[in-house]
């Protein structure tokens, strides 16, 4: 079981790294390398995608928990 705090600092990191991620590939966006052609974008796009899914679940888990 998760308790709240452990959730807003889970959930914080999360974003945090997102938003991390925002500015990077926004970065490569002025550059032109926002593409697939560049490994350093796709190692970011995959991660992008990990966080986004990981932000879900534990806001799930964190719903779930407050409706028990």
């Amino acid at each position: 079981m998760m308790t709240f705090d452990e959730y807003n600092k889970a959930i914080s990191g999360v974003f945090t790294e997102l938003q991390k991620i925002a500015d990077r590939t926004a970065g490569q966006a002025l550059f032109g390398k926002a593409d697939t052609s560049n490994p350093e974008f796709v190692a970011l796009m995959q991660r992008h995608a990990q966080l986004t899914k990981l932000a879900s679940e534990l806001t799930e888990r964190m719903t779930q928990q407050m409706q028990q």
